[in-house]
């Protein structure tokens, strides 16, 4: 009795190197860095507009809300020149390290030319970004967007507490007469809370 058979080989061909795949060009990267730090600096906004309303009952302001674009995007751009001036610094030590690295933070001479590209990316963000601060139609972009998605959160928020008034006895909705009552209630207390802090600031 064979306790172990013999199972036929199946060609699987020759193993071949991947066609390598030529790196992004600095400025495809610069364009792609925008898109990702637009992006963040929308949110950023957003949640201080969030802040700044329900917390500190502030209105919305539009020439404000440019100004804190503004600022989200200088200090984004901030940021870039630091990390190219820190990479810069890594490169002058390089050269005479060769061998290779020891983890990820150690970098090596075989390092220096994804070094200098990765300067040159962060210095190519933070110039475009400098750029874009004082660019009206782009402000005025962010600033729409940052705007819509808190009213999106607010919105979010209301009918969340439209379903705190349903009915925890009965456990079934109250109905539309009896929401839009206790809707119309919480309106007027926070009028009279707005109010009460507007005296208290006069």
């Amino acid at each position: 009795m064979k306790l172990f058979r013999r199972t036929k080989r199946v060609n699987v061909g020759t193993y071949t190197d991947p066609i390598p795949t030529p790196a992004p060009k600095i400025e495809a990267q610069i364009e792609d860095g925008v898109l990702v730090a637009l992006a963040a600096v929308r949110l950023a906004v957003t949640n201080r507009l969030i802040v700044r309303s329900l917390r500190d009952g502030q209105d919305y302001n539009e020439e404000r809300l440019r100004q804190r674009v503004t600022t989200e995007i200088l200090k984004v751009a901030a940021e870039k020149e630091k990390d190219a001036e820190r990479i810069r610094a890594i490169l002058e030590t390089v050269a005479d390290k060769p061998g290779a690295a020891d983890d990820a933070s150690d970098f090596r001479a075989r390092d220096a030319k994804m070094l200098k590209r990765r300067a040159k990316v962060s210095e190519g963000l933070a110039a475009r970004l400098n750029e874009l601060a004082v660019d009206p139609d782009v402000l005025g972009e962010v600033a729409d967007r940052a705007h819509a998605a808190f009213l999106d959160e607010f919105a979010v928020s209301v009918a969340r507490g439209v379903r705190a008034f349903d009915d925890p006895v009965r456990g079934a909705p109250l109905s539309a007469m009896d929401r839009n009552a206790a809707l119309q209630g919480l309106s007027e207390d926070l009028d009279d809370l707005l109010r009460a802090r507007r005296a208290a600031e006069d």
